[in-house]
């Protein structure tokens, strides 16, 4: 085990954002709700959910810093035009996955949905090696616990706004130890909350299945099998276009493809989270809309049109500004003018429109857009 390094003045600007002591917040709905920026929203309040989008991220730093002194002005100069149009579209709820590690700013993220008026709901979680905060590596599971369980109980960093659910992540060439310490802090809180487990699973250009599967098999040695508590496989639209595993042949993949995995996953009871749809970022058959409709029609034809999730993963401002995210100033406005910028359009007001198009049922996209994410995200 390493031992914990001072911090330094990002750390402990990091540790005060994510661990500040907030006030418990009053719910007073009667049973499951989402838990959002503007309080706990029932099943028939939240209309149409944008289930995995981000509003600000720091993208692949190591470690995160730029996000310390990022500018809640900035960022709604650049993400608010996308918050107000995708209200235009019909969204009701906005969902920002963003746990530690990526350069989590709740505060900044509350301060948006606040301003476009956009209910969103906050998760609490952990990033994978080695792009969790340094206080994780020696952390015990209980003490991992005590933070998950403090930011579903109590609000997240400062905001005062509950966690809607535990977001994770790993490897996806295989789960640490650290990871699996992780986990099983999640399914201990998962247990006692009721809050749904999700993690980013996934590899660029194969398969990440043998990961997602070795997550399934730990979360049922923990005590939280998938028949009792929800979990959702997060970038599984990236799995969807594998070819297969990795094998000690780098130039041979193994003979599951990564739909193979996704079926096994959703015969296990996982959720599959199809985020990547229309994304600049991640692109080709990932983003592609006729590739994504044919993979839902697969899924649904095999009985699982009720654990689909849909997304498109983009938008998000990144302080740090890496290759694809840079901001300039246009006509006096910070704007996006990278090769991943894109807004929170893609899914309702091109995606939804396409599957129409192709002929998916309007029961099926109330499902993918309302019914589903309920399901998966309430508590």
């Amino acid at each position: 085990m390493r031992s914990l390094r001072t911090a330094g003045a990002a750390g402990a600007a990091l540790l005060m954002v994510a661990t500040g002591a907030v006030g418990a917040v009053a719910q007073d709905a009667d049973g499951p709700v989402f838990h959002t920026t503007a309080g706990p929203l029932t099943r028939d309040q939240i209309g149409d959910v944008l289930a995995h989008q981000h509003m600000l991220v720091e993208y692949g730093a190591h470690p995160p810093t730029a996000y310390v002194d990022a500018d809640p002005e900035m960022v709604y100069e650049v993400i608010g035009p996308w918050l107000e149009e995708a209200k235009e579209l019909g969204v009701g709820t906005f969902v920002d996955p963003t746990p530690l590690g990526v350069g989590r700013r709740p505060d900044i993220i509350k301060d948006a949905a606040d301003r476009a008026e956009l209910p969103t709901m906050l998760v609490t979680g952990i990033y994978r090696e080695p792009f969790m905060p340094e206080w994780v590596y020696d952390a015990s599971v209980d003490e991992i616990a005590d933070f998950f369980r403090s930011e579903l109980a109590d609000g997240v960093g400062e905001t005062g706004v509950p966690a809607g659910w535990i977001k994770l992540s790993q490897n996806g060439t295989g789960m640490t130890l650290t990871e699996r310490k992780i986990l099983e802090a999640a399914c201990t809180v998962a247990q006692e909350t009721g809050a749904a487990i999700g993690s980013h699973i996934a590899l660029w250009g194969s398969s990440a299945g043998p990961t997602a599967m070795a997550v399934m098999d730990a979360l049922e040695g923990f005590g939280c099998p998938l028949d009792e508590q929800r979990f959702i496989w997060i970038h599984a639209g990236v799995e969807a276009g594998a070819a297969g595993s990795v094998t000690e042949l780098t130039d041979v993949v193994g003979a599951d493809s990564g739909m193979d995995y996704l079926m096994a996953a959703l015969e296990r009871g996982a959720y599959l989270s199809l985020d990547s749809i229309g994304s600049p970022f991640w692109g080709g058959t990932y983003a592609d809309y006729a590739d994504n409709i044919e993979r839902i029609q697969q899924f649904v034809d095999a009985g699982y049109e009720d654990r689909l999730i849909i997304g498109s993963d983009t938008g998000w401002f990144d302080p740090g500004q890496p290759a694809g995210f840079e901001l300039e100033q246009v006509d006096g406005v910070w704007t996006m003018v990278g090769d991943y910028a894109g807004d929170f359009s893609m899914v309702p007001g091109e995606f939804v429109p396409a599957m129409r198009e192709a002929g998916l049922s309007e029961e099926l996209i109330t499902k993918l857009m309302q019914d589903n994410p309920w399901s998966a995200y309430s508590r």
